[in-house]
């Protein structure tokens, strides 16, 4: 099992306060025990431990475990009910004070700050080899970037802090441009140069060449720099580190960790400090005794089987993983079956049948709620979600099928190589087992199964041109790979289409609630039982883009921060 799930992660708490005292009374007198910069910083041990706590901050819920579920769900997939805490957040009625939105970014720069550190002090170490120094302020720039990275694209910038011994704390807001290009590019620069291929076992989750050079693609995607977008993912594609794997669901399992498809994963493990409750729960408490595990899977299991199902899949998510077709067969893809719970899954959930466990409690699948969210959540081993929020399921922040769909991405829109562009999206598909685009072209082209047929009939079969492509990868592709792995909304902003796709979706649930008849048989695929819950009724008319885009820098910051 790997080291960053064994170490503790509260050394930092002693190195955040280190003082110096020059007054010897009583009130004043150091500690001799204390941990202070001229007593800590000594030793090889000394630097790792530093280092492992800047890894601790990626453990963090709104980084990558529960709280990830506020930027969810603000998405096109992304749907609630109104009497759940999440549903500010799909309505874009977000106060800047509210506690995700100040969790997120105090969290994230906890991990800068811890980085920073590193940075820092490892230089002044004479112990320590100008190799050794290299390879750990390489792992620690890496990390600072991909924080950055992440606060730049939750708030539209950010405050830059690039030492950890400045006083001066009033520092102005920075844009994401000057966010990117003055931290996150040099910081990937120097972390690609200098990380190394691989990890041996023992320190698996650690930085590598792979999670750096994958993260800068993504920059450059982000920036519509396509050429250099796609030549970062075509180095990650022929290093031949990285491979898909042969089954899709062994990505979001707790027994199946950093597999081949794996580039960079977060490690949790609930079963550290038994018998209490994980940190970011509810209430948001900021206690620490199951810190090492995650909170992702109770809130999105079902209310009776013992999560919160704060973060429900739309309709129009639901209908499309029900498109994904598996050629000669009328089953549900892998896809599908490992990502959504309808009330007609297929194989076992929570350990009982679907029928079984509708006729057991018949409010399940019912007012509404066509479907449940399985990713990340613990429904293939466990009989409910555990009532001390832990899970010990990784959460993956970056993976080879993702860097084949943005490859595919760049080369679309920056060669219009609309071949590769098809190669490269049918790898996923294949891997799927569901039809391929190129079998949907030989057989006349290509469906577009976004588009709802529940409401609309016979969906449209469209040529293969660029804008088709494009078309497929961003509202079929990305959606049913990626679906609940926290990158729809980013992808909706960065292309610019968020008030179109909701507007669209908030004129089918028009339809959908004025079609509807609750005494009528349930229909197939959604099951749709008693109501049409309304994910669209008003947040296709209150979003605006330079408003709702991003989170707002918290109040607490402002008030903080007079530069702000």
């Amino acid at each position: 099992m790997n080291t960053l799930k064994n170490k503790l992660i509260f050394l930092f708490a002693s190195l955040v306060v280190l003082t110096s005292c020059d007054h010897d009374s009583f009130l004043t007198r150091n500690n001799p025990n204390a941990l202070t910069e001229e007593t800590f910083w000594k030793t090889e041990s000394d630097a790792e431990a530093a280092l492992t706590t800047a890894y601790a901050a990626l453990q963090f819920q709104s980084v990558s475990g529960g709280n990830l579920t506020y930027d969810m769900i603000r998405s096109d997939m992304g749907g609630t009910n109104d009497w759940v805490r999440h549903y500010p957040y799909t309505e874009f009625t977000i106060p800047d004070n509210d506690t995700p939105v100040f969790n997120k970014w105090a969290e994230l720069y906890t991990g800068i700050f811890r980085a920073n550190q590193v940075i820092d002090n490892i230089p002044t170490m004479e112990v320590l080899s100008e190799e050794r120094k290299t390879e750990l302020i390489a792992e620690a720039r890496f990390l600072r970037a991909f924080f950055y990275f992440e606060l730049a694209h939750s708030y539209g910038g950010g405050v830059i802090k690039l030492s950890s011994k400045t006083t001066n704390h009033n520092v102005p807001f920075s844009s994401l441009e000057e966010v990117t290009n003055q931290v996150i590019i040099p910081d990937l620069e120097f972390a690609m140069a200098e990380l190394p291929l691989t990890r041996p076992e023992a320190l698996l989750g650690k930085a590598t060449w792979g999670m750096a050079t994958t993260l800068m693609g993504k920059v450059h995607l982000y920036n519509k720099d396509w050429t250099k977008a796609a030549a970062e993912f075509k180095k990650v594609i022929d290093s031949g580190l990285y491979s898909l794997t042969s089954q899709y669901a062994e990505n979001f399992r707790h027994d199946v960790i950093y597999n081949s498809e794996s580039i960079m994963e977060v490690p949790f493990d609930g079963s550290v400090n038994p018998g209490t409750p994980n940190s970011g729960i509810v209430d948001d408490s900021p206690g620490t005794p199951g810190a090492e595990s995650s909170t992702l899977a109770r809130w999105l299991g079902p209310y009776s089987l013992g999560g919160w199902q704060s973060l429900m899949p739309t309709y129009w998510a639901h209908e499309l993983f029900t498109a994904d077709s598996i050629p000669n067969s009328s089953g549900h893809s892998p896809r599908y079956s490992a990502t959504l719970a309808g009330r007609d899954a297929e194989g076992l959930y929570y350990n009982k049948t679907p029928a079984d466990l509708k006729a057991e409690v018949p409010r399940r699948w019912t007012f509404g709620e066509s479907s449940y969210v399985k990713k990340y959540a613990n429904w293939y081993h466990l009989d409910v979600e555990d009532p001390e929020w832990r899970s010990s399921i990784h959460f993956k922040h970056m993976r080879l099928a993702d860097v084949y769909l943005m490859y595919a991405e760049a080369v679309l829109e920056g060669e219009n190589n609309l071949n590769v562009a098809i190669e490269y999206i049918d790898k996923v598909r294949a891997r799927a087992g569901v039809v391929t685009l190129a079998d949907y072209i030989s057989s006349g082209g290509i469906p577009q199964l976004h588009i709802s047929r529940d409401l609309h009939g016979a969906r449209p079969v469209v040529p293969a041109t660029i804008e088709n492509v494009r078309t497929h990868l961003r509202m079929v592709e990305r959606p049913t790979e990626l679906g609940f792995e926290n990158s729809r909304w980013r992808d909706l902003v960065r292309w610019g289409i968020v008030k179109e796709v909701f507007t669209t979706l908030h004129n089918d649930e028009n339809q959908r609630i004025a079609d509807y008849d609750p005494n009528a048989p349930l229909k197939a695929p959604l099951f749709i039982e008693q109501r049409v819950r309304p994910d669209f009724v008003n947040n296709w008319n209150f979003y605006e883009s330079s408003r709702h885009d991003y989170f707002p820098i918290p109040a607490a910051e402002k008030q903080a921060n007079e530069a702000l």
